[in-house]
């Protein structure tokens, strides 16, 4: 698993969303950003038409190298953690870059981990108490949705948040597992399978909890018509 994605990322395509080359594609719709000097460039999701059209036309910018964490900075996090990273992981950060590649926006830094999980294990109350001190964030999706993995668990475990359909009178169901390993989230990311998280109540049950990929397929298509 590891050597894949290494491959992904030396080949310089290591985040899922890529930046158009200023003023190239940047009629019609879409998402967009602009430069210092005020020039449209065109933001593509991987996987979408556009992405695949201007990947193969050559219109991404390239990315920029990636600089690995050190082993005083990896060991470090796991003092703090008091238990050592899932191994795919901690190869990751220490040969391949400190965060800043795989799913959606990439890999948190080990410094943003550190923060995030400190602040949960000082804010996370009720239902989630439990589950603070394992979790640990370590990709964000935007809209407050974030992938965890849990690293008290031997097969490192995958959970997620998505705030944003849970109920405001029973916010902890916003909290869900994945039923999947770390590396199978990542290879599902390299394979082009892996969806953003997403909080999903069940129809004939009231459940809430994680949708599956042909839920959330559904519920786009639906959203399309």
């Amino acid at each position: 698993m590891f050597e894949d994605v290494r491959a992904r990322v030396e080949s310089g395509d290591y985040l899922d969303e890529r930046v158009g080359f200023p003023g190239v594609d940047t009629e019609g719709g879409g998402t967009f950003r602009h430069t210092r000097d005020g020039r449209l460039q065109r933001l593509y999701w991987r996987g979408s038409p556009e992405y695949l059209a201007a990947h193969a036309a050559g219109q991404f910018e390239p990315l920029p190298p990636l600089t690995p964490a050190s082993e005083d900075e990896v060991n470090e996090c796991e003092a703090s953690l008091g238990r050592p990273l899932p191994s795919l992981l901690r190869r990751s950060y220490l040969r391949l870059g400190d965060g800043g590649f795989g799913p959606a926006y990439g890999l948190i830094p080990l410094e943003g981990i550190l923060s995030r999980y400190r602040g949960q294990q000082q804010h996370w109350t009720g239902p989630w108490e439990a589950r603070a001190g394992s979790l640990l964030p370590i990709c964000d999706w935007g809209c407050g949705i974030t992938s965890y993995v849990d690293v008290a668990d031997p097969a490192a475990g995958m959970w997620a948040i998505d705030p944003n359909p849970a109920p405001a009178d029973d916010f902890h169901v916003a909290l869900f597992p994945q039923h999947m390993s770390l590396a199978t989230w990542m290879r599902s990311w390299l394979e082009g399978t892996l969806l953003q998280p997403w909080l999903f109540q069940d129809q004939d049950t009231g459940e809430w909890r994680g949708a599956t990929n042909a839920e959330i397929a559904a519920a786009m298509d639906q959203d399309l018509e």
